[in-house]
């Protein structure tokens, strides 16, 4: 995601800049703060930190609605490619979380 925004702002390809500033700017904080989370909590829980699962799970909530979300905006511009693949990255994080919650917490 950092990469992502990164590379589009530096090629100017976020025409929202211009049309949508204010909206545009707090859905880059958003994704600036999911990013950032994501690092935080799959460190912490890979070095298994007791804080680690749980920030994991806040990042990956922020994630599944980040996507399920930048796949609304893509199915109004009718990118399908783009939609069904944020759909699935979606889903993959589902099951992620739940593969998780498996490990810790099902099958002790």
């Amino acid at each position: 995601m950092l990469c992502m925004w990164f590379f589009l702002l530096i090629k100017r390809e976020v025409p929202d800049l211009k049309t949508k500033p204010t909206q545009i700017f707090f859905h880059l904080v958003a994704e600036f703060f999911t990013s950032i989370m994501l690092i935080i909590g799959g460190i912490g829980y890979l070095i298994e930190q007791s804080w680690g699962t749980a920030v994991f799970f806040i990042a990956v909530g922020m994630l599944i609605y980040s996507t399920i979300n930048a796949a609304g905006f893509y199915g109004q511009l009718k990118d399908w490619p783009m939609f069904i693949a944020l759909i699935v990255f979606a889903f993959i994080s589902f099951l992620f979380a739940i593969l998780i919650v498996l490990l810790e917490y099902l099958l002790i």
